[in-house]
């Protein structure tokens, strides 16, 4: 990509210095060299041996034929020097995609290793907005910024040798610009910094009032509060605009500013090089037009190195925002040489077990759970029951290690959880949320969501999850799609799909976190058959506001307010 771009610059100064020779010949002004003269690394020499062959050519074949050659070159330099611009880009574009690629990726995989406590602090606007439009940000700002860095310092430097080569001192006066150019940058660049970091936070702003409104939309329509949800949105989206307009107005100052000091430089060059022609010293007509041309074609890539500068403190702000991602602490850690685990085989024992969503130094800081001890025996299903607010999801998700308890230990199988594999661990476990999760895709792919089955696999879940029968009703069966979360189904039949994924799963212990509460009592009913059937042969813990509502249980374990305070044995 480097080599392409020198090669384009190269040619692109020869194919510029032709101007002069076309015009000369053009306008009869060709300085005749009778002598051909000795060739060195000097503009003149170079000068003075091509008007020596270009005058052989002319008096030989005419002056017509002698500007058909001169154009034809013009055209073959030119396209010598795309053919390499292209080719620079064609070597870009690894870069440029594999950049963003591996970004994406990482941030992805990084996102799905946090643990759920990361995401109780962040809206999840704010994350899509990092994961969409910083990302883009990054990947313009990024790649623009790889390709200008490639190719226009190169382009200054091969000018700027040339210029040197043709006259030092009207070099040196064009090399005022730089320091003035410099200061103007870093001035501007500066206020766009400091504004693209609170444009990319309203930004966030807008993208999670944006995801709130879709997700409650029922409410925003049943209250009557569109005015409200919409004047919300609108003083939102106008702080961002006028953050916005703020920057392009910064942003377009430079360039201007930039192309003033080089038209005022190029008025002073050619003024002093207009002098140096006119008391006839070594700077001659020609040469001196070269100058000019080669100078002008300067001003393009110092004003895109303008746009580089402004570019990455546009980027700046959405790269430390994605960098929150990355270094956010993923707190769950797998100890070295974990051990595997792939049954249960005895009990689960919480031991003392203290929980706060917060780092805390102290036990009795602890104010989530306090002080939980109890046994689940193989094969027993047990019921935690309590009010919300009282710790019962908290308590199950300390099992698979969403969290890490604060204080005290969980031991499965007589060894802490925290000496076993993660993936491991978690495999033992199909859970059943009250609020289903369900993705926009077949009926299918729901059920066998992270693991691969055959279709009588699938079947055979689903009939013990009573989904079959509502299944096959539907228009396609098991290949129908069922929409963004699951909303072409009842609520009935989003938790009958799964039960099914949990039983296809084959877990060891299966766990219900409240997962008939919102159903009507038809559906009820036939998710309790679902229950019934799915607890055969398995450890279950069932989660419930209410003892009434729990049948079939060995044990219910009633909380309030983060503690135990009953415990029944049937």
């Amino acid at each position: 990509m480097f080599l392409a771009n020198i090669f384009y610059s190269v040619f692109s100064v020869f194919s510029y210095a032709l101007i002069v020779p076309f015009l000369s010949v053009l306008f009869q002004q060709i300085d005749t060299i009778t002598e051909k003269p000795d060739l060195a690394f000097s503009a003149k020499s170079v000068i003075d041996t091509f008007y020596f062959y270009l005058g052989e050519l002319i008096t030989y074949s005419g002056q017509i034929y002698a500007l058909i050659m001169i154009a034809l070159a013009m055209v073959i330099l030119n396209f010598s020097g795309n053919f390499f611009r292209y080719m620079a880009q064609f070597f870009s574009v690894p870069i440029r995609a594999g950049v963003i690629y591996q970004l994406r990726k990482e941030l992805y995989s990084k996102l799905v290793n946090l643990p759920l406590s990361f995401f109780l602090r962040m809206k999840k606007g704010d994350i899509l907005n990092r994961f969409g439009t910083d990302v883009q940000e990054i990947e313009w700002s990024l790649v623009q910024s790889i390709i200008i860095i490639c190719r226009d310092p190169i382009m200054i430097i091969v000018f700027l040798i040339a210029l040197f080569k043709i006259s030092i001192l009207l070099t040196i006066i064009t090399l005022f610009i730089f320091p003035l150019v410099g200061y103007l940058i870093s001035r501007i660049g500066a206020t766009i910094q400091k504004n693209a970091t609170k444009l990319q936070q309203h930004l966030a702003s807008v993208s999670a009032i944006f995801d709130e409104t879709i997700g409650g939309l029922r409410i925003i329509k049943g209250y009557n509060a569109i005015e409200h949800a919409n004047k919300k949105f609108q003083e939102e989206t106008a702080a961002h605009f006028k953050m916005n307009k703020k920057i392009f107005r910064v942003n377009e100052l430079g360039a201007p500013l930039v192309e003033l000091l080089c038209i005022v430089t190029l008025l002073i060059v050619l003024l002093t090089g207009g002098i140096l022609v006119l008391q006839h010293s070594n700077l001659t007509g020609g040469v001196f037009l070269f100058f000019v041309v080669v100078f002008a074609r300067i001003i393009p890539p110092a004003k895109q190195l303008t746009n580089l500068y402004y570019l990455l403190k546009k980027g700046i702000p959405s790269v430390h925002r994605t960098f929150q991602i990355f270094d956010a602490d993923e707190i769950i850690y797998e100890k070295e040489n974990a051990i595997s685990i792939s049954t249960f085989k005895t009990d689960i024992t919480y031991k003392n077990v203290y929980f706060s969503y917060n780092e805390v130094e102290k036990i009795e800081d602890c104010n989530i759970l306090q002080s939980i001890s109890f046994k689940i025996n193989k094969g027993e299903t047990i019921a935690l029951a309590g009010v919300s607010g009282a710790g019962k999801s908290t308590l199950i998700d300390l099992l698979p290690r969403f969290y890490d308890l604060s204080f005290g230990e969980i031991l499965i199988d007589g060894k802490n959880i925290k000496e076993y594999r993660i993936n491991d661990l978690r495999s033992l476990f199909g859970i059943v949320n009250q609020d289903v999760i369900l993705f926009h895709d077949t009926v299918f792919n729901n059920i066998t969501f992270g693991r691969s089955a055959t279709r009588e696999e699938v079947e055979t879940a689903a009939k013990s999850a009573f989904a079959h029968d509502f299944i096959m009703e539907m228009e396609n069966g098991y290949d129908t799609m069922i929409g963004d979360r699951g909303m072409t189904l009842s609520g009935g039949q989003r938790q009958r799909l799964s039960i099914a994924r949990a039983l296809l799963k084959k877990p060891e212990i299966l766990i219900f976190d409240e997962a008939t509460s919102s159903l009507d009592y038809e559906s009820e009913k036939m998710i309790q058959k679902s229950l019934n059937e799915a607890f055969k042969n398995h450890t279950v813990i069932l989660i419930a506001h209410r003892k009434e509502t729990l049948h079939h249980v060995d044990k219910i374990i009633s909380l309030k307010e983060g503690k135990i305070y009953e415990e029944v044995n049937y």
